[in-house]
């Protein structure tokens, strides 16, 4: 035991220099490994670890210079030497603290964690240095030697901890990722440093800090024979073996990582190639698809050239008819059918392609524009066998049809249907083509209204020129008739009156006074004839009880009028419900109403009693004028029919005289069941 003692204290500059390069190469290890991208949690603190190889590698190499240039030269350590030796020491086990702070549970998520411990340990080791200054007051050389002992026991033995426990967890994770071989270099590794740590660092120079008084590295010589920095040494060189074996693991891990990079890049051509082919595909159909959207859009355009060429209703219908047909491949034939005013459908227009049988498929036709009016939506005549069935929810992709009709609609209004048919058992239509047919429906419904209103236009501007043309002349019978009046019967009594004022006045200028008197009582007779007379042309124009009392009073002055004058007409006036005094101009039209339909009553419809009713809503006021005469009909009204011409010019003055008040004006008839004349006016 002595010799070895012997050997190991005289070569103990040998001891320092391995054990300094056991920790420097595996700090240059760790440092190299630690650029590696990895998965490993330890990879991620590998950089601490690497710093204290380093940094403790070369603290040992400048406690060897020390003891060879003591040997050689009899070189005493200056103080600040030493104090810089210390400083290296502590900072080199405060990087193996924060390398084992790095490892703990949780420590991802509080990153500062790790730095507060180190600045923590940090500041103890300062304080304890300066509480034994404070104690003992010692020199230089004793202070430092005690701080030394001092980073051991703070420092070195809770970092050697840290980092032997932090290197068993991750060995879980070597274990989890199939790594149990190289996980077990880290068990060794962690065995390593307690050793390092626990044993190798209790057994320090001799100081002023207890227990370093009796437990040192003297004492470790002469218990064991070899000093400390052997069993340092040999810790060392193993922790630096068995942390280049773990270390291996990342280049398993980097084989595993090429590999399934490989497999991920191989599936990704994969994936890539068939993406390829599918868009491909995709572009192959999209081509088709433009393509037929491309016809459709031409057919589109071409089908509003065509509606936009006319307003006339029927070659509107019959060129569209034509450009549906010749649209579609293989169809033969097209209807359109309009809704009337009854409700009821009409056969309004109708192609067939030339060489298509004729009749063989209209009534199928009008069946199935028929029935997509009465459901508001597509309908389709599928084929089954040499017969028809008609279906209304069933446009599989794929299914031939025999015939298919749309509904008309513009503005929620359905106009009436469309309707479409293939050649008879030689083609059939896809119910793709339904999207096209309805899209054709739309620009036709709107061109139909449009065409419609044109024609009601056309022919209210009809009736406007005939109507102003009937005030004309009205205005010219009227003016005729008060002439006449006037010059009948106010202007003979004019004419009288002042004849027998001359007369009076010959009377006084002879002193007749007794004639002169007879005289004045005769002209005042004249002259209450001629104001009544004046008066009644004056009522007839306008009555001034409309100004003075209202529309209800006025009324019944004027059926009692209008009884007197036709004794076989009983006139009823119902009013009861008129709560407020109307607005003039609303007075005013609903009496001129009643004057033209009384004289129509008068004049056309032999009826023997009339209603009037008068009632008021809140927002508007209502006037009903029904009779029981002969009737006429109805439908004529605007173009008016033998029957009803001599009524119909003041049924449309009535219209719109109503239209100018913001009303509405509606005539039911029926010929053998009266007539009722209803008007709506708003009080707003």
């Amino acid at each position: 035991m002595d010799a070895i003692t012997a050997f190991f204290t005289d070569n103990l500059v040998y001891v320092f220099f391995f054990y300094g390069l056991a920790f420097f190469a595996m700090g240059l290890v760790v440092l190299l490994e630690s650029g590696r991208a990895s998965e490993f949690r330890f990879a991620r603190a590998m950089l601490p670890l690497a710093l204290f190889g380093l940094l403790h590698g070369l603290h040992e190499w400048a406690e060897m210079f020390q003891l060879f240039a003591a040997a050689k030269t009899g070189h005493v350590p200056a103080n600040w030497e030493e104090a810089a030796r210390v400083a290296l020491l502590a900072i080199s086990f405060l990087c193996l603290v924060a390398f084992g702070a790095r490892l703990l549970p949780h420590a991802e998520e509080r990153p500062l964690f790790g730095l507060r411990l180190v600045l923590l340990l940090g500041l103890i080791w300062l304080a304890a240095v300066g509480v034994v200054y404070l104690l003992y007051r010692p020199p230089a050389k004793a202070l430092i030697v005690s701080a030394d002992v001092l980073s051991r026991y703070s420092l070195a033995i809770p970092g050697a901890l840290l980092a032997a426990w932090a290197l068993l967890r991750e060995r879980r994770d070597f274990h989890e990722r199939g790594m149990s071989r190289y996980g077990q270099g880290l068990l060794w590794a962690g065995l390593a440093f307690l050793i390092y740590g626990v044993v190798g660092q209790i057994f320090t120079r001799t100081s002023l800090v207890f227990p370093s008084q009796t437990v040192n590295a003297t004492l470790f010589l002469r218990t064991f024979g070899i000093p400390v920095q052997v069993l340092r040494g040999l810790a060392a060189i193993a922790i630096a073996f068995t942390l280049a074996a773990a270390l291996r693991a990342f280049e398993q891990e980097g084989r595993v990582r090429l590999a399934r990079a490989n497999k991920l890049r191989l599936e990704a051509q994969k994936t890539a190639l068939d993406a390829q082919e599918r868009r491909a595909n995709e572009v192959e159909a999209l081509n088709v698809q433009l393509q037929a959207t491309a016809q459709e859009l031409s057919a589109m355009v071409e089908m509003a050239r065509i509606l936009a060429s006319t307003m006339d209703l029927g070659r509107l219908l019959q060129n569209s008819l034509e450009r549906i047909v010749n649209s579609f491949e293989g169809a033969s034939c097209s209807l359109i059918s309009l809704r009337q005013l009854d409700g009821r459908l009409k056969l309004t227009g109708v192609y067939r392609q030339p060489g298509a049988p004729e009749g063989s498929t209209e009534p199928e036709l009008i069946a199935a524009s028929a029935k997509a009016v009465e459901s508001e939506g597509p309908v389709g005549v599928a084929w089954d066998g040499q017969v028809g069935v008609l279906v209304a929810d069933s446009f599989a992709g794929g299914r031939s049809y025999r015939t298919l009709g749309v509904p008309l609609r513009a503005q929620e209004r359905t106009l009436g249907g469309l309707a479409l048919a293939a050649l008879w058992q030689e083609t059939s239509l896809r119910a793709e083509e339904l999207n096209l047919l309805n899209a054709f429906a739309q620009q036709i419904a709107t061109s139909v209204e449009n065409a419609q209103l044109y024609g009601m236009l056309r022919q209210r501007e009809g009736e406007l020129e005939d109507l102003v043309r009937q005030l004309v002349n009205a205005q010219e019978g009227e003016r005729q008739r008060i002439a006449r009046e006037l010059h009948d019967e106010t202007g003979q009594k004019l004419t009288a009156l002042a004849m027998g004022l001359a007369a009076v006045e010959a009377n006084l200028a002879g002193e007749d006074t007794r004639g002169a008197a007879g005289l004045v009582r005769n002209l005042r007779g004249v002259a209450d004839q001629a104001i009544t007379e004046l008066r009644k042309v004056m009522t007839n124009l306008r009555p001034s009880q409309l100004d003075d009392l209202g529309l209800v009073p006025t009324l019944r002055w004027y059926l009692r009028e209008h009884a007197e004058r036709h004794p076989g007409v009983r006139v009823e006036l119902e009013a009861d419900r008129l709560t407020r005094r109307l607005p003039s101009s609303v007075e005013t039209v609903l009496f001129r109403v009643t004057q033209e339909a009384l004289s129509n009553v008068v004049g056309h419809a032999h009826a023997t009693l009339v209603t009037v009713r008068l009632t008021q809503e809140r927002d508007s006021v209502c006037l009903e004028v029904k009779d029981d005469g002969v009737g006429f009909d109805s439908s004529a009204i605007g173009v008016p029919s033998p029957q009803a011409r001599a009524s119909g010019w003041g049924l449309v003055g009535m219209r719109e005289r109503v239209a100018l008040a913001g009303g509405e004006f509606a005539v039911q008839s029926q010929l053998g069941h009266g007539t009722r004349v209803t008007v709506e006016v708003p009080l707003r």
